[in-house]
């Protein structure tokens, strides 16, 4: 997944067609909060949730496309909850534990929204779209539960879903002159659903 979103980066830089005084590229970090996640729902959770995180990305705005403007925006963030379940190792001839193994949680998230963008004055545009997501949950041990470091843990669920997103953004020219350098701020809610689950040999019935 890496090389890929790395290749696409340096593809999206380099070509000519997005040198253009109408196109916008910014880099972008920002606090994000579920306000609803299934996965927390899930009894391998236990008194753990995901909740806020950090999310990095970029964006690409095109304007005048027939008189409309449009944006792509891609971010990405990952939670990891340490401990969510804890296995025992027993003796072979005795019941009492010799050792605690826990397992972590993660969460990766890959967002891709596409948003028609409308000005409501000068600074102030509001933006609304589609969303596609790539989802990641990983179940895993670090250490091994059996004698001789034989056997470990590790799960992981991809999923993939849509939905659709909205956003208010406040941008402003750091300087008067300049029309290149800007201080953004957005605030942006999304909702998506699973379509699509890497399901092998579990079972998923009641997951969503």
């Amino acid at each position: 997944m890496k090389k890929y979103f790395i290749l696409t980066f340096i593809i999206f830089l380099s070509s000519n067609c997005f040198i253009n005084p109408q196109n916008k590229i910014s880099a972008n970090v920002g606090y994000g909060y579920y306000l609803n996640n299934s996965e927390n729902s899930l009894k391998v959770m236990g008194d753990k949730s995901y909740k806020s995180y950090v999310n990095y990305g970029f964006s690409y705005q095109r304007d005048d496309i027939l008189g409309y403007d449009f944006l792509f925006e891609y971010n990405y963030h990952k939670m990891i909850k340490k401990n969510v379940i804890k296995f025992f190792r027993t003796g072979t001839e005795s019941p009492d534990i010799i050792d605690t193994i826990g397992t972590d949680a993660s969460l990766i998230s890959h967002n891709f929204d596409f948003n028609y963008i409308g000005n409501i004055y000068s600074y102030l545009s509001y933006g609304i779209g589609p969303s596609f997501i790539i989802v990641n949950r990983i179940i895993k041990t670090e250490d091994s539960f059996m004698e001789g470091g034989t056997r470990s843990l590790y799960d992981n669920l991809a999923s993939s879903g849509l939905g659709i997103n909205g956003f208010i953004d406040f941008t402003v020219p750091l300087y008067e002159s300049e029309n290149y350098l800007f201080f953004t701020s957005k605030l942006k809610l999304r909702y998506t659903h699973s379509i699509w689950f890497d399901k092998g040999l579990r079972h998923l019935d009641d997951y969503k």
